[in-house]
C-alpha cells in the first residue's frame, strides 16, 4: 500500500511514497523548455522536476500523471520512467543523491516522505529561487554543503504540502489544523478559546481532545504559548509590560506576569532590563 492521495489534473490517485534521510548532495541542476517527448530511461541518481509551464505526460514505473504548471514529479533512482506523449513544458530540475526508501506505511510528521507525483506550495517562488541558486553556484558563492541545505528546504517545503495534501482526506485532522489557525490568528482575542466552537461548530471538549491527539499539548498550554512569544518579541522592543500584557490577549496582569516567568525563566522585567544591559555593553 502506498501513501498520499493527492489530485494531479483531476485524477485522485494514490501514488508511491518515499521516505527520504539525511542532507542531499547537489549534482546539477538546470531548467529545461521545450517541446518535447521526455526520454525512456534509468538513471542512478534522483531527479526532482518543478513544471513551471504547460504539460508533461509521465511514468515512474507503473504510475502515470498528466502533470501541470504547479506539479512536481521526483524520479528514484534505478527505477524506469519515461515520458508517454510529446508535450510542451518548462521545468526546474534537481539532480541529487541522498538515502531513501520507499515507504509502506502512512509517514510521521516530521519524517521527510514525498510522493513521486505532488503539488508545489503556490505561496513559494521556485522560478524566482532557483535562479537565485543557480547564479550564486556558478558565482561560487554558495558551498556545496550550502547548495545542499537549500536542497533540503524545497525537499521539505514540499514533504509539508503533500501532508495538507494528505490530511484532507482525515476529517480528525483537518479539525485539528483549524483549531490550530484558529489560535495563530486570534491569540490576541481575550475570548479565543470561547470563541473556538462558534467559529469551527463543535464543542469545546471535541476540539480540545483532537486537539491534544495531532499535537500533544492542550489548547490552553498553546494558546498560552503563542502569547507569551508575542509578548516577548512587544517587550524587547520595548513596549511596556502593562500594554503588551493587553495586547497579546491576558486580561489579567498578575497573571501573565506569573506565566510569563513560568515559561520563560524570568520575569518581564528583568527580560528587558537584559536586554538593556547588552546594549549597554556595546
Amino acid at each position: 500500500m502506498c501513501y498520499f492521495c493527492i489530485v494531479v489534473e483531476n485524477l485522485n490517485m494514490v501514488y508511491t511514497t518515499y521516505l527520504l534521510k539525511g542532507l542531499p548532495v547537489l549534482d546539477g541542476m538546470g531548467y529545461i523548455r521545450g517541446d518535447t517527448l521526455h526520454p525512456d530511461r534509468v538513471l542512478d541518481f534522483w531527479v526532482l522536476g518543478l513544471i513551471t509551464r504547460g504539460k508533461m505526460h509521465l511514468q515512474i514505473d507503473r504510475e502515470y500523471a498528466l502533470l501541470t504548471t504547479g506539479n512536481y514529479y521526483l524520479l528514484p533512482p534505478h527505477v524506469r520512467h519515461r515520458g508517454t506523449e510529446p508535450a510542451d513544458f518548462d521545468v526546474i530540475y534537481l539532480h541529487f543523491t541522498i538515502q531513501g526508501e520507499q515507504l509502506t506505511t502512512p509517514p510521521k510528521p516530521d519524517q521527510l516522505a514525498l510522493p513521486v507525483f505532488g503539488h508545489v506550495p503556490t505561496e513559494l517562488n521556485y522560478p524566482a529561487l532557483y535562479a537565485f541558486l543557480k547564479k550564486a553556484a556558478d558565482f561560487r558563492m554558495l558551498s556545496p554543503e550550502q547548495l545542499s541545505i537549500q536542497v533540503a528546504a524545497i525537499l521539505s517545503q514540499l514533504s509539508i504540502v503533500q501532508q495538507y495534501a494528505e490530511s484532507a482526506a482525515d476529517p480528525a485532522r483537518t479539525l485539528a489544523y483549524g483549531v490550530m489557525d484558529y489560535l495563530r490568528k486570534h491569540f490576541s482575542l481575550n475570548t479565543c478559546s470561547s470563541d473556538l466552537p462558534a467559529a469551527l461548530g463543535y464543542s469545546y471538549g471535541h476540539l480540545a481532545r483532537l486537539f491534544r491527539k495531532q499535537f500533544g499539548i492542550s489548547i490552553h498550554q498553546h494558546l498560552l504559548q503563542l502569547r507569551i512569544d508575542a509578548a516577548t518579541e512587544q517587550l524587547l522592543m520595548g513596549r511596556s509590560i502593562k500594554e503588551t500584557a493587553r495586547l497579546v490577549g491576558f486580561q489579567d496582569y498578575h497573571y501573565f506576569l506569573k506565566v510569563f516567568k513560568k515559561r520563560k525563566g524570568v520575569s518581564p522585567g528583568e527580560l528587558q532590563q537584559r536586554s538593556q544591559t547588552l546594549a549597554e555593553r556595546e
